[in-house]
């Protein structure tokens, strides 16, 4: 592992899973000899299953505990224009309101309308409607959210509906039909017509923006992509990741948040906090919301104290966090990162934060600031900029989650600190020296992790793990690295991202 940690998050580490524990229950059957002596479960035709009634069914028997206790709207498609706020704020409003034991998170994956379903992306997101959705009560609701690529696809045509069923029909596995909701460049045009971009690459978060507002009755958004898989009990890491979060106070929070946090160079994380408070004496912290100018009205909250020396690592504890990432989020400014200069209606030199990978967790607050940014005054950024930064604006609490990663390749930890942390400690990785700057000087590193934009570990690791044939020329010593049974085996809680 060279990144991340088990204990500072409270996984489970001490638990493991083969693809048959994982995914036999969803579909997965093997044909290898290892199985010759388990009881076979009963065949399942996916077919008659409707994943989306059944969360529908679940939500009803547990209503009484959330806020809202009606569905959310069932539509095939976002809306082509923008829903005015009246209507938003009345839609699945109740009339009393309920005590809730958990806030509610609708959980987005990412997808384009021609996409090709293999048998394990089947498995997978079975697993996430039954961990997240069905097993917890329905504290979280999947959906997948859906690019149609092709705009000559009419999905707002008076026939706009039977198109987009012909889509899923021709395209998706049939189970998965009612969890689906389709969008197309025309949507985000409608919504955004003050930007000038809405491609996928610049602006990705639009269509949860949209999301959110059509769906309000979340309190969180998680974004997944559909080339990412959680290898052990996803609401186990779900839940781990928002109680590492809510714990963590704010005093020098983005300064930590800039690191790749390495235990064996850092130690515990109460050391690596300590380490970072030290190198912080006597320099500037960001302490509450740092808006670019006065078009923004910061909804975050103000610092309890004037300074973060006055503060003994009380605030922000306890407190939910707006926005949850699971890589570095640091300053791009003075980088050579992809783009830190793609900005709309904002100068060069306004503050920002940058998080590579976008997967993670947004509050609705955080999404609703976004959007009215967009609609009403052009303020836009690129896509990994753009969460982080109105979170710093508005004084939002961000945190980078500090999940295991793993490297494949020969390294020590202190080898790895000088080379991945780079930069003063105020501003960590964001100079001319950053590990981010995309100058590929460091790709043998950073594409050999488990958990970045561009890794083929990650996909070898986990072809490996489904017990696909692996090449004797791929690593040095030639061995198969498999258990005894010729399995391989996840600690309980890796997210992997190829």
């Amino acid at each position: 592992m060279v990144s991340g940690s088990y204990e500072a998050l409270g996984l489970d580490g001490f638990s493991c899973v083969d693809r048959y524990t994982r995914f036999g229950a969803y579909g997965y059957s093997g044909t290898d000899s290892q199985l010759q002596d388990a009881r076979p479960l009963p065949p399942v035709d996916w077919d008659k299953v409707n994943w989306q009634t059944l969360q529908e069914q679940c939500f009803e028997r547990n209503a009484d505990r959330y806020e809202s206790a009606q569905q959310p709207l069932s539509m095939h498609s976002l809306p082509f224009t923008a829903i005015s706020h009246e209507t938003l704020s009345q839609h699945n409003r109740p009339e009393q309101s309920f005590p809730r034991s958990r806030p509610r998170s609708a959980v987005i994956l990412r997808a384009w309308h021609d996409m090709p379903w293999t048998e394990n992306m089947k498995h997978y997101v079975r697993s996430l409607v039954m961990e997240l959705s069905l097993h917890t009560g329905s504290e979280y609701q999947v959906f997948i959210l859906s690019h149609v690529k092709d705009n000559n696809i009419p999905i707002y045509a008076v026939n706009g509906e039977d198109n987009a069923q012909r889509l899923k029909e021709k395209y998706m596995p049939k189970e998965f039909h009612d969890m689906t909701v389709f969008f197309n460049n025309q949507t985000l045009e409608s919504w955004y017509p003050a930007i000038e971009e809405h491609s996928p690459y610049y602006q990705h978060l639009q269509p949860v923006e949209i999301f959110s507002q059509v769906f309000p009755d979340f309190d969180y958004y998680w974004q997944l992509e559909m080339d990412s898989r959680i290898t052990g009990h996803s609401y186990h890491f779900f839940e781990k990741a928002a109680e590492f979060a809510r714990n963590q106070p704010r005093k020098y929070l983005w300064e930590r948040n800039a690191y790749f946090y390495i235990p064996g160079a850092h130690g515990t994380w109460e050391e690596f906090m300590k380490m970072v408070e030290s190198s912080m004496e006597d320099k500037e912290s960001i302490w509450g919301p740092t808006p670019p100018d006065s078009r923004i009205s910061p909804i975050g909250p103000r610092p309890p104290v004037p300074h973060p020396r006055d503060d003994h690592y009380e605030w922000g504890v306890g407190e939910e966090a707006d926005l949850m990432l699971f890589l570095p989020i640091f300053d791009p400014r003075d980088t050579t990162w992809t783009f830190p200069n793609v900005i709309w209606n904002l100068s060069q030199r306004d503050p920002r934060r940058a998080a590579p990978i976008m997967m993670g967790r947004y509050s609705k607050g955080l999404l609703d600031a976004i959007h009215f940014a967009q609609v009403e005054q052009g303020i836009a950024l690129a896509s990994e900029m753009t969460a982080a930064s109105f979170s710093l604006w508005h004084g939002l609490k961000a945190v980078q989650v500090p999940h295991p990663i793993y490297l494949d390749g020969k390294w020590t930890p202190k080898e790895l600190n000088r080379i991945m942390n780079k930069g003063s400690p105020e501003k960590m990785n964001g100079g001319p020296d950053s590990i981010w700057n995309f100058d590929h000087k460091f790709d043998h590193i950073l594409y050999r992790t488990t958990y970045m934009f561009f890794t083929q570990t990650a996909e070898d690791l986990y072809r490996r793990w489904l017990g696909y044939v692996v090449d004797p020329h791929q690593y040095t010593d030639g061995s198969n690295h498999q258990d005894p049974q010729g399995r391989n085996w996840f600690d309980n809680g890796d997210l992997i991202k190829a």
